[in-house]
């Protein structure tokens, strides 16, 4: 099987400014807890489900984050999530 490539995510990027993006939410927020949990996820199972051809798929930590923190928030449509 052919090593998949996943579009980058880099959590701690910095953006245009000299600051990191994690920087803008608070340390009590549950969404850290939920960063914390799907980091430690073995989420290897996943890969086979990705075929090797096409567009490289989005990360799939990325992915279940936001999908979790939609839930949090009552969103469970994907257009009111863009609008937030």
């Amino acid at each position: 099987m052919a090593k998949l490539h996943f579009r980058p995510y880099i959590p701690n990027q910095t953006v245009l400014f000299p600051q990191r993006i994690d920087e803008n939410i608070a340390a009590n927020d549950p969404v850290r807890i939920v960063n914390a949990v799907i980091d430690n996820l073995n989420l290897e199972s996943f890969k086979k489900l990705y075929k090797e051809t096409g567009r490289c798929p989005y990360h799939p930590k990325m992915m279940l984050k936001v999908i979790i923190y939609a839930y949090m928030n009552n969103i469970y449509f994907w257009n009111n999530l863009i609008i937030r």
